[in-house]
């Protein structure tokens, strides 16, 4: 290996290493720079309310609701991925998840967006972020409910983050009958600002969570500093990461 090769390829290893604690640090310093790697930097899309907090109510928009016809064949429904056109609520459904049932057709899926200030509140400190999710399915022709599921669905709900109210983790919970929840076993996802569970049925769903004190805003009320130094360090890695790998692919080339 020729002196050029090596300082062409120790320089660019030192840029990939500096674009790793760039992209360390800017995460520490705000949980909305934790955007996946080469994702891109553009904000997410506001969240839609059903009842909005009183500084939000002005831009706010209605959150969709979501009908979803699924084929039927003797095995039951076909496996798809079904989301509101708000891409708040995402529902997949394995091959079979919902059986046959005799001279019905096809299954319809319904979810309707819910305020959460309708129904039981979840107990303990937990409090509810975002809207609650009603979803249901029914058969057709004949609009008979499915009352129970022969396989997995998995349903994904996003939440929103404000500077107000916060939590470290989130889960989802689940109302059969509108009268209590029941928390389920989840995946919570904060870079996307969603939470994933394996649903055992149809009911009311929303995601909760034990407030804490919030990173989005410091308690004076700024914030702008900090979550604009995250941005400028998330560019500066990005980069430093496109140099080093310019410096890689030209000691290669001249190996």
């Amino acid at each position: 290996m020729t002196p050029s090769v090596r300082r062409a390829l120790a320089s660019g290893l030192a840029f990939v290493v500096v674009w790793g604690a760039l992209a360390a640090w800017s995460g520490r310093l705000s949980p909305l720079a934790r955007l996946p790697l080469l994702d891109g930097l553009g904000p997410a899309a506001p969240y839609r309310w059903v009842d909005p907090p009183p500084d939000l109510a002005a831009d706010n928009q209605p959150p969709s609701a979501g009908e979803f016809t699924l084929a039927l064949d003797p095995d039951g429904v076909r496996g798809q991925v079904v989301f509101t056109s708000d891409n708040q609520v995402t529902v997949i459904i394995a091959d079979g998840a919902i059986g046959p049932r005799a001279g019905e057709q096809s299954v319809k899926l319904s979810v309707e967006p819910v305020d959460p200030a309708s129904l039981p509140t979840p107990g303990g400190e937990l409090v509810t972020f975002g809207n609650a999710y009603a979803v249901s399915a029914s058969y057709e022709p004949s609009g008979a409910a499915v009352k129970k599921l022969n396989g997995e669905v998995d349903l994904i709900l996003l939440y929103p983050v404000t500077p107000n109210v916060h939590a470290a983790t989130h889960t989802m919970l689940r109302s059969a009958t509108g009268a209590g929840w029941t928390d389920l076993e989840s995946t919570d996802s904060a870079a996307q600002q969603q939470v994933q569970a394996r649903i055992a049925g149809f009911g009311t769903y929303v995601v909760a969570g034990v407030p804490a004190p919030s990173p989005v805003a410091p308690a004076d009320g700024g914030g702008g500093g900090t979550n604009t130094t995250a941005l400028v360090l998330l560019v500066l890695s990005g980069c430093a990461l496109l140099v080093g790998i310019g410096f890689l692919l030209r000691s290669r080339r001249a190996a």
